[in-house]
């Protein structure tokens, strides 16, 4: 089977036991030991999965996490609560509860009436649903206050329905459910169900947006029989836009409907491309068609999947099993299960969110870790080097007469002086290099973020005075994601790719430099492989960390960009949320509170289009240093200086050469058994 959570757990296993290895060489202390081990089983794997309705989301669940018949199907288009499948000793349900405040806003907005939001399909779904949500908890009775107060509540897995289902018991005021399941494979991954979008309540459409946006893959599942509907669009340009460039996987679940009526699979996948297509032109939104060109739509049948996994006494025993699995024999003349799995392509599914996965995750959870441990068994294995390289120099001086020395020394402060030369153009040379590439930046990113805030100035210049402020606040949003997740993360991944570039270049011309001057003044130092070692420990510098603090896409984050320019954003969107619901309800929406907000919002604007970009690139700068002072310890420091302190020494003690030399011996000898050692470990670790 084709599951990647058992993949994941292999991969934190293997790393776990490389990590563990690497501990037990000496290469990283306890503390260091602890901290990795305390990252990857913390680390969580969050895959979020939206669509509407109706598109086969719990058989997909079914098949893709749990390969058997487990979670019911949702009937309740608007009020399924946030769904969490995570890892649990036992099989269990938390549910949570609005809050009392959360509950009034509810019965605010189902009091609206609809004729207020005619028009606006976002508002007009979140009064329907208060509507519908507020109607259902009439079967709660006077219990509703004490649920409500409750806050959280746990159940019995089987009671699942009662949370979820559309004539669920507690459905009216269910805000989430986390849902514990004992597969081993789901510790440390949170499988999030979002059937509910466009929420009455804020928070709860905030914490699934929140979900979306710390997703490392979203998975949107379309139904291959109804046409791209406005559900379909309204869930790709108002939601897909939260996950972030790059993170999307769009299945066109129940394919095998349509090709059982004729239609082919490449005919089913123009299709819903055509029908994208269409609705992209219809919003005019150029980021969102480059998303979606940039996304193949993989036809799938979740339920011939889940029925490759299934126990075939159980296929056989259950009408309704044995009836789907006969249909699909038919239709696609196959007869086993490896047969039926081939044809769902839920495989294909999979490895699209493989390599997803591999691009979202795999750098933090797996390559940085790896690096730090390979980093720490280099750093040992240049240590013994250096001991050695030193100790067999010590060794051929204490066999040369003094006038050797001498010269030797001479060409040691040759050498110094050439090198120190050579480190200082270098630096200069990536002074002017990252000079250009800062300002060059800098200017591309005031561009990006200046368009960005004319289109929202258009925006608020165009809110009508008789609207709320929650009218614009949705193409406002769109904006701000757009520039944070596509525009904005694309350009400083360039100028960190160029940042890079340019400085392997620099530093490898430098390294063809250094070795002809230690060829030429230390003859006896083995120069190609002290610029081997030195060449890569700079890699691995390099790959380590971001060379323009780009912060990783949390806004939290305010030392990178990415931070800094998120947390301008939200003032923007913060600065929407002032004005909402109740001054919605009021009869007369005044002009002057109206002009007031709008005036708030420029002002959040012109804050964002000013701020200074310059400290954020200038951290670039900070990186080089880093790079040459790692190359000036390499070449002076721990080469060349303990070179000639070593012969000023046996210039000064000319009367214990031979007893020194014998020690000297014994050491290389010793030295060169600890460089086979941790060489012998680095192979088995790498």
């Amino acid at each position: 089977m084709d599951n990647i959570f058992e993949e994941l757990k292999g991969k934190k296993e293997a790393l776990i036991g490389k990590v563990s290895k690497a501990h037990e060489f000496g290469w990283i202390d306890e503390t260091r030991y602890k901290e990795i081990i305390d990252k990857i089983n913390n680390d969580i794997l969050t895959i979020g999965v939206i669509g509407q309705m109706k598109c086969g989301k719990s058989t997909f669940l079914n098949s893709f996490v749990f390969e058997d018949e487990v979670l019911p199907s949702a009937t309740t288009p608007m009020t399924a609560a946030l769904s969490v499948i995570t890892y649990g000793e036992s099989k269990k349900i938390v549910a949570e509860f609005y809050n009392e405040d959360e509950w009034e806003e509810m019965k605010a907005q189902a009091s609206r009436n609809l004729d207020e939001v005619s028009g606006n399909t976002l508002q007009e779904s979140k009064v329907k649903a208060a509507k519908e949500l507020v109607e259902k908890s009439t079967k709660l009775g006077s219990s509703i206050n004490d649920l409500l107060n409750k806050g959280k509540q746990e159940d019995s897995f089987e009671h699942l329905i009662e949370y979820v289902g559309a004539e669920g018991k507690y459905v009216a005021i269910t805000k989430s459910v986390v849902i514990y399941y004992p597969k081993e494979y789901l510790k440390g991954v949170e499988i999030v169900d979002t059937p509910g979008f466009n929420d009455p309540i804020v928070s709860r459409e905030e914490r699934t947006n929140e979900f979306l946006k710390k997703a490392d893959v979203v998975i949107m599942m379309l139904y291959a029989g109804r046409p791209f509907d406005s559900t379909d669009r309204d869930i790709i340009f108002t939601n897909v836009r939260q996950c972030g460039i790059g993170k999307v996987i769009i299945g066109i679940n129940k394919y095998d409907i349509p090709y059982e009526n004729g239609e082919t699979e490449d005919e089913i996948k123009e299709y819903v491309k055509s029908e994208l297509k269409k609705a992209c032109k219809l919003c005019d939104d150029s980021t969102l068609v480059e998303i979606l060109d940039e996304t193949e739509p993989i036809p799938i049948s979740a339920e011939m999947a889940l029925l490759s996994e299934l126990p075939m006494a159980k296929i056989n025993s259950e009408e309704h099993l044995d009836f789907s699995w006969k249909r699909s024999c038919d239709t696609f003349e196959i007869s086993n299960q490896k047969e039926m799995r081939d044809k769902s392509h839920i495989t294909d599914l999979i490895n699209a969110v493989k390599l997803l996965l591999e691009k979202e995750k795999d750098e933090i959870l797996f390559k940085k870790p790896i690096n730090a441990i390979l980093a720490a068994g280099h750093e040992k294995k240049d240590a013994i080097e250096k001991s050695l390289r030193e100790s067999e120099i010590l060794l051929s001086n204490l066999s040369k007469p003094n006038d050797e020395l001498e010269e030797c020394l001479d060409n040691l402060n040759r050498a110094k002086r050439r090198l120190d030369n050579k480190i200082e153009a270098l630096d200069d040379d990536m002074n002017d290099k990252f000079k250009n590439l800062v300002r060059t930046g800098k200017n591309n990113l005031e561009d990006i973020v200046d368009a960005s805030c004319n289109r929202m100035e258009s925006i608020i210049n165009n809110w009508s005075k008789v609207k709320s402020v929650d009218v614009i606040k949705p193409d406002l949003e769109k904006e701000t994601q757009r520039l944070m997740t596509r525009d904005i993360k694309r350009a400083i991944e360039e100028m960190s790719s160029s940042a890079e570039r340019n400085t392997k270049i620099a530093v490898q011309d430098f390294m063809t430099e250094a070795e002809e001057i230690l060829m030429k003044y230390l003859p006896e130092v083995d120069s190609d492989d002290v610029v081997r070692s030195v060449s890569s420990k700079i890699d691995l510098e390099i790959q380590n960390y971001d060379l323009f603090s780009y912060g990783g896409g949390d806004a939290q984050n305010k030392n990178g960009i990415y931070g800094a320019l998120a947390n301008g954003a939200i003032m923007v969107l913060g600065g929407a949320v002032g004005i909402g619901i109740k001054e919605g309800l009021k009869a007369g929406y005044h002009a002057i509170t109206h002009e007031k907000k709008r005036e708030e919002l420029l002002g959040h604007l012109m804050e964002l289009r000013n701020m200074d970009m310059t400290p954020y690139l200038d951290t670039v700068f900070s990186r080089k240093n880093e790079l040459i002072g790692i190359i000036k310890k390499a070449f002076i420091t721990d080469l060349v200086e303990p070179i000639e302190e070593q012969v000023q020494e046996i210039l000064s003690n000319t009367k214990q050469r031979e007893d020194e030399k014998k020690k000297t011996e014994e050491t290389v000898s010793n030295l060169h058994g600890e460089l086979a050692k941790v060489s012998q470990e680095l192979d088995e670790l790498s």
